[in-house]
């Protein structure tokens, strides 16, 4: 059976979020809204398979929106998190 491919495993999201934040920042626009935000340690334990697939959605929709989906990255099967 193949991988499931869920989202960025949380460290890599967190540096993703990191980077996203900053240009938002420095684009200085103040009806940019934020990226969305990355769980903390005890949300993503208590989050569901289909909340952690929603909100890297999200991600991508906010990056897509502001022009900002070049800051993530191509990410490796080992960069993902797949329910494991």
């Amino acid at each position: 059976m193949g991988k499931n491919l869920l989202c960025p495993q949380l460290l890599v999201w967190r540096q993703i979020y990191t980077v996203m934040e900053e240009a938002c920042r420095m684009a200085g626009d103040a009806c940019m809204s934020p990226p969305p935000p990355v769980f903390n340690m005890q949300s993503w334990e208590l989050s569901t398979y289909a909340q952690k697939q929603q909100r890297w959605a999200a991600t991508r929709v906010w990056a897509e929106q502001y022009g900002f989906e070049h800051l993530i990255e191509e990410l490796s099967d080992d960069d993902f998190y797949d329910g494991d």
